[in-house]
């Protein structure tokens, strides 16, 4: 199995993967210190878990989501659009999230080397 992330710096449209057993990491913004931090979780059907971290600037919130399904690391996605408070960008991280699964799920799966 093979995890992917985005980073901030990555193109929307690509992925690195993960090695298995290590989780995401993100690098320190050296913009403007957050002024304040917002860690939540979900739990959704199928085992997947969405986990948000937000960062607060003075106007907007940023920040992005890890996708885990049972306890696995799968991908991040980052906030491409800054939002207004959290509750708006946990929305919208909410939605590319379940879009992200969604596309997963619509791919079919390669056969395994012992099933070719």
């Amino acid at each position: 199995m093979t995890t992917f992330r985005l980073t901030s710096s990555s193109n929307p449209r690509s992925a690195q993967a993960i090695p298995p057993g290590r989780s995401p990491r993100r690098h320190a913004a050296p913009a403007k210190p957050s002024l304040a931090e917002t860690l939540e979780s979900e739990v959704h059907a199928g085992g997947w878990e969405f986990r948000y971290c937000l960062a607060a600037s003075e106007q907007m919130v940023s920040g992005f989501a890890e996708i885990h399904c049972n306890g696995e690391p799968y991908f991040e996605l980052p906030i491409f659009e800054p939002q207004a408070n959290a509750l708006a960008s946990i929305d919208l991280l909410r939605e590319q999230c379940l879009a992200w699964i969604e596309a997963r799920a619509a791919v079919p799966a390669r056969p395994s080397a012992g099933e070719a």
